[in-house]
């Protein structure tokens, strides 16, 4: 018998963080804020989802059910997080796989970025020409030359490869998505100290490591163009397509929809709540769907992101 099966998220306090996904989505927790919700990750020892229906880890139920992903892919491909913020992300890059391996053994993370909530400024790209131009506005900090700020608002994408020197911006709500992997290199942290009051100590920068691998220059960066098609009840926006990385995108149903894809999926509610194949959700529940699964039947009227892997 066809199963669905329900991942619990995995909550981190950040600096930066704030109250809105509590708010939003009444989340249970003794942590000061939620600046991160992973809603999909599966990285043993560091963060990984629990799988309700079996009591495991998302990482261990990947390896011992790899007949309901059929990806091909040695660990577990995907990552899905919302992040939610009372102060802007540190000014910072993720970097690519042969870097992250050869510097830190572990993958990069390009990021794909929807805005849930709110509107502002984000930091994306720089204006440096040249490795050496680069490094010296950042010698200088000479931030207001260097860095690029774009406007954005509620229903924005954006799409930030490896090397792409970026910053979220404050008072809102994002969910991101990429391959599973956290690495994070700092460029720029406002001066801010670690949380743990005791330590005193600025967040750690990794200057060095960004000025080698930042892309350079950095093309013209933007909101990026996404396409909606109407099928079956089900109003599909299209985020982001990259085979051997990550697909992601939104599901919008009023009344009743029917969705099906042959390659696995997770699916999040962010807005609204219903049913999916008679299950009952509502915001920030997450559902995994096996691979050649077949129609599901979503009813209510909700929207849910969705993240899967197409094989290279």
């Amino acid at each position: 018998m066809k199963k669905i099966y329900h991942i619990e998220p995995v909550f981190t306090e950040a600096i930066w963080g704030g109250q809105q996904l509590i708010r939003k989505y009444g989340w249970k927790t003794n942590l000061n804020n939620i600046g991160e919700a992973y809603n999909v990750i599966a990285m043993p020892g560091h963060l990984d989802c629990d799988v309700s229906e079996t009591g495991e880890k998302l990482s261990v139920f990947y390896q011992k059910n790899k007949d309901m992903f059929k990806c091909g892919t040695k660990d577990f491909p995907v990552r899905a997080a919302m992040s939610c913020t009372m102060y802007p992300m540190s000014v910072q890059i993720h970097p690519d796989n042969d870097y992250a391996l050869a510097h830190d053994g572990r993958l990069g993370k390009p990021d794909g970025v929807y805005i849930l909530e709110g509107e502002g400024t984000v930091e994306f790209g720089h204006f440096a020409k040249t490795r050496n131009e680069f490094r010296s506005m950042v010698n200088e900090q000479a931030w207001n030359s260097l860095l690029r700020y774009i406007n954005v608002a509620k229903g924005d994408f954006l799409d930030m490869p490896h090397g792409t020197l970026h910053a979220l911006g404050a008072n809102m709500i994002y969910f991101e998505f990429s391959q599973n992997a956290d690495l994070t290199y700092r460029l720029f942290d406002y001066n801010r100290k670690q949380l743990d009051p005791k330590t005193g100590a600025p967040r750690v920068l990794h200057i060095d490591k960004i000025c080698e691998c930042v892309t350079i220059p950095q093309s013209e960066t933007s909101v990026s163009k996404i396409k909606k098609v109407e099928s079956r009840g089900c109003l599909i926006t299209s985020f982001h397509s990259e085979p051997g990385v990550y697909s992601c995108g939104k599901i919008e149903v009023k009344e009743k929809g029917i969705y099906a894809r042959d390659q696995f999926y997770f699916l999040t509610v962010i807005e609204g709540e219903g049913t999916v194949q008679g299950t009952d959700v509502k915001g920030g529940e997450t559902l995994f769907i096996p691979c050649e699964f077949g129609d599901i039947e979503i009813k209510g009227n909700i929207e849910l992101t969705y993240v899967t892997y197409l094989k290279p």
